[in-house]
């Protein structure tokens, strides 16, 4: 299960994306577990990462973006690597 740090580490991360209603919070845990969770100590250790990585998106969509594909890219390409 879930540890107290895990669960911590987590709410931190709803308040740095804003994320303050518990609808809206418990819509981003189910988005990313398959089975009905109904409460933050239900979740497993190994669901953790998934859980923050999908916190952090999900402001990112709704915000308008300016500039190309390009310019908005998430990730950098070889060429940016160089």
């Amino acid at each position: 299960m879930i540890s107290s740090e895990q669960i911590a580490t987590i709410r931190r991360a709803f308040d740095a994306a804003g994320i303050v209603a518990m609808t809206e919070r418990q819509e981003v845990i189910q988005s990313c577990v398959i089975r009905k969770v109904s409460n933050i100590r239900e979740l497993y250790s190994r669901e953790v990462r998934q859980v923050l990585a999908r916190i952090e998106g999900w402001g990112r969509k709704s915000e308008a973006r300016s500039g190309s594909a390009w310019d908005n890219r998430e990730e950098d390409t070889w060429i940016d690597k160089l």
